[in-house]
C-alpha cells in the first residue's frame, strides 16, 4: 500500500506532519512504496529494509541520473542482517527515456551546464523527505546517513554544503560536486564527515574533477576521506562494504582521519629530462638516506628494490627477503625505492610514508606497510601507520606536492634509466663496482651474479 506524508516548512521550522489516507490508485501500487510532500513538491521513497532495533541508524539511498530507487539497493544493501534502516529516494526530475533526476543538466552548449538554484532545490527537497522519514522509520535523528551514486552523489555532497547538519555522514560514489557548486565561496561549521569512492578506471568522471570536488569540500570545512578502487563507473563489492564500515565506525564514534586527500591527477610522477646517470644516482641517495631496508644497514653489498605498495610480487619478494639474506653475505644490505605505479591508492600510500622525517620510522612504515595484504589506500596506510605509534601527515600546500612529485618523477626516471620495466625490479651494486638489473623477483638468479647457489 502506498503512503502520503506531507512535511510542511514555515519560516524554516518543521511543523509536524500528518499521513494522509491513500486513494484509490494509489492504495494499489507496491507496499514498500510511500511519497513524501515537500514545500518543493512530491517526492517517493522505496522502503528496503525496515530495522526493529531501537536506535537504528537511517541509511538514505540517492541513485544516480536517469536512473531510479530500485537501481539503489544494491549500493549499501549488502549486509542483509545489519541492524540499519535503508530507504532510497526517487528523483523528482523527469528524464527523457525514463528514470529521474535530482536536478536538471544542460548539456545544449557541448560541455554539461548546472543551475545552482535548481541544485539547491534539490538539496532541500531531499532535506524534507529526510526529516520525513526520520519521523516515518522511528530513526536516531542523530544516526542518519546519506549515500548517493553519480549523480546521487553530487546530491549528497551539495546536502553536505548546504544542510551539513542533516546527516551523521555523507557518502558519494563515483560522482563530484558540479564546477557550478564549486565555484561557490562554502564554510561550514561543525558538518558530518565525507567519504568519497572513486573507481580509477571510471571514464565518466576524472581524476582532475574528483580532485577539485575533494578541496572545495576540504576547504569549506568538511573532513574528507577518499577510497579509491580499480573500478569503473560502478560501486564494486569492495566499495559496498567500504560503505557499510565506515557507516559502522561512524556510529561506534571512530573518529574520520583528519588528513585531506591529496590530489590524485596532480600526483602522478612526468618524466625528468634530465640526464639518466643524474637521476639514477639521486635517486639512490634519497633512497639510502630514507631508510626502507632488510639486511645489514652499512652493508656495501647493497640491493636497490624498486616497488610498489600494492605490487604483489612485491610482496612475495618482501615475505622471501629473510630467507634469501640468511644465505648471502653479512655485508648485504636491500634498500627500498618507491614508485607508485599502479594508480591511486600506491602514490596516496606513497605520499604519507615521504612525509616521515626518521630513517627508522620510515624503515618501520615500510615494512608495516608491505606485510599487508589486499589494497593498499592512503586511508588504510594511515590506520597502519597509526597503530604502530607513527604519526604521519602530508600538508597539502603547493610546495609539500611539489617535492613529492619530485621524488616519484626521479625514482620513476631512475626505474626508467636502468632499463627496469615495471615493479619489482632490482638493481644490485657489488662492492668491487660491478652493477647488474633485474626485472623481477628472481632470487636464484640475484645470488648467481653474486656468486652464490641458493639452496
Amino acid at each position: 500500500m502506498r503512503k502520503t506524508i506531507s512535511l510542511l516548512l514555515a519560516v524554516g521550522l518543521s511543523i509536524p506532519f500528518a499521513a494522509v489516507a491513500p486513494n484509490g490508485a494509489a492504495a494499489q501500487s507496491d507496499a514498500d512504496i510511500i511519497t513524501l510532500v515537500t514545500d518543493q513538491g512530491e517526492i517517493d521513497a522505496r522502503i528496503i529494509r525496515e530495522a526493529d532495533a531501537p536506535g537504528a541508524a537511517l541509511i538514505i539511498g540517492l541513485h544516480g541520473y536517469g536512473m531510479d530507487a530500485k537501481q539503489i539497493e544494491s549500493l549499501v544493501n549488502v549486509e542483509p542482517n545489519t541492524d540499519h534502516s535503508f530507504v532510497a529516494l526517487n528523483a523528482p526530475v523527469p528524464v527523457e527515456g525514463g528514470g529521474g533526476a535530482w536536478f536538471p543538466l544542460d548539456d545544449s552548449s557541448g560541455s554539461i551546464v548546472v543551475d545552482l538554484d535548481d541544485v539547491r532545490l534539490g538539496s532541500d527537497t531531499v532535506a524534507d523527505a529526510t526529516l520525513a522519514l526520520v519521523t516515518e522509520t522511528g530513526a536516531d535523528p542523530a544516526q542518519v546517513y546519506i549515500v548517493g551514486f553519480s549523480q546521487g552523489a553530487s546530491m549528497a555532497l551539495g546536502l553536505a554544503l548546504t544542510h551539513p547538519d542533516l546527516a551523521a555522514g555523507y557518502i558519494a560514489f563515483a560522482g563530484g560536486l558540479p564546477r557550478e557548486v564549486r565555484a561557490e565561496d562554502w564554510t561550514v561549521e561543525g558538518g558530518a564527515p565525507v567519504l568519497l569512492g572513486y573507481g580509477t578506471r571510471d571514464a565518466r568522471y576524472s581524476a582532475e574533477e574528483l580532485d577539485a570536488t575533494v578541496a572545495a569540500l576540504s576547504d569549506a570545512g568538511l573532513s574528507v576521506q577518499l577510497e579509491t578502487f580499480p573500478v569503473p563507473h560502478v560501486v564494486s563489492s569492495a566499495g559496498r562494504r567500504a560503505i557499510t564500515a565506515w557507516i559502522d565506525d561512524r556510529i561506534a564514534g571512530v573518529p574520520v582521519p583528519q588528513i585531506r586527500p591529496l590530489p590524485i591527477a596532480a600526483t602522478a610522477a612526468p618524466d625528468t629530462d634530465a640526464a639518466p646517470e643524474t637521476v639514477i644516482a639521486e635517486a639512490l641517495v634519497a633512497a639510502d638516506a630514507r631508510g626502507g631496508y632488510f639486511g645489514n644497514p652499512e652493508g656495501d653489498l647493497v640491493i636497490y628494490k624498486f616497488f610498489d605498495f600494492n605490487c604483489s610480487i612485491c610482496r612475495i619478494a618482501h615475505r622471501q627477503m629473510d630467507r634469501f639474506l640468511s644465505q648471502m653475505p653479512d655485508n648485504t644490505r636491500v634498500v627500498a625505492v618507491d614508485v607508485p605505479l599502479l594508480g591511486p591508492g600506491s602514490r596516496e600510500a606513497a605520499a604519507l610514508t615521504f612525509s616521515i622525517a626518521k630513517p627508522e620510522d620510515y624503515n618501520r612504515a615500510y615494512h608495516a606497510l608491505m606485510d599487508g595484504r589486499g589494497q593498499m589506500t592512503g586511508a588504510r596506510a594511515l590506520r597502519e601507520l597509526e597503530s604502530i605509534g607513527i604519526a604521519v601527515g602530508i600538508a597539502d600546500t603547493e610546495a609539500a606536492i611539489d617535492a613529492y612529485q619530485n621524488d616519484m618523477r626521479v625514482n620513476t626516471a631512475a626505474m626508467r634509466a636502468l632499463g627496469l620495466v615495471g615493479t619489482p625490479g632490482f638493481f644490485v651494486r657489488l662492492p668491487d663496482g660491478r652493477e647488474q638489473m633485474f626485472t623481477g623477483w628472481d632470487a636464484q638468479a640475484i645470488a648467481a651474479f653474486v656468486g652464490l647457489t641458493l639452496k
